[in-house]
């Protein structure tokens, strides 16, 4: 039976348990909307990159790392894997130094004077080669000029020879063909 059925007082009922409902599961750090929403990051300690640049370099800076392990979080979600692909500390719980590069992205459809991040990526070292293990963006950039601009700046930051770690979405294949990246870089087998 819809809602719109019911009568007018059954109805009112119905949506007091509702909010009963609503206010017990979803504020918090852990509860639903924190989980369900996807935001966007004000960085207003971080430099804003120069017009046409989205890339800022978050490794060494604990508050911007702590950012890129939220964005590392909805990657894991949206891709279904078990766990995030970065982790904020600098020392992970068996005591190993986190060697991971991270930089998020400028949003380039939100303008501000100063940095709003909206999007993250993580490298690291394999056998003294750079390789792109992950990248996430907002989905309200996607589509639109942050991923080439993105793509752009990690290129001029690590040269034009980085791995792309597979396994690689539909969408990130497609990006990839339309740059003409060689697939040699994305293909690879990993050893």
């Amino acid at each position: 039976m819809s809602l719109a059925d019911l009568p007018p007082e059954v109805r009112k009922a119905v949506v007091a348990e509702r909010r009963e409902e609503l206010a017990s599961f979803w504020p918090g750090v852990h509860g639903a909307g924190a989980r369900t929403t996807i935001k966007m990051y004000p960085l207003l300690y971080a430099d804003k990159p120069e017009y046409g640049h989205a890339l800022i370099r978050a490794t060494d800076d604990k508050r911007l790392r702590r950012i890129v392990e939220a964005f590392g979080k909805c990657w894991r979600r949206e891709l279904g894997y078990d766990f995030p692909p970065f982790d904020a500390d600098f020392v992970d719980h068996e005591g190993r130094l986190n060697r991971a590069e991270v930089v998020l992205f400028d949003a380039q459809e939100t303008m501000a004077t100063f940095a709003i991040a909206a999007g993250a990526a993580g490298l690291s070292m394999v056998e003294g080669r750079r390789q792109l293990d992950w990248i996430w963006l907002h989905p309200f950039e996607r589509g639109r000029r942050l991923m080439g601009i993105a793509w752009t700046d990690l290129e001029a930051a690590y040269g034009n020879d980085f791995l792309v770690q597979p396994p690689l979405s539909h969408a990130m294949r497609g990006f990839l063909e339309r740059c003409g990246v060689d697939r040699e870089r994305w293909e690879h087998k990993r050893q």
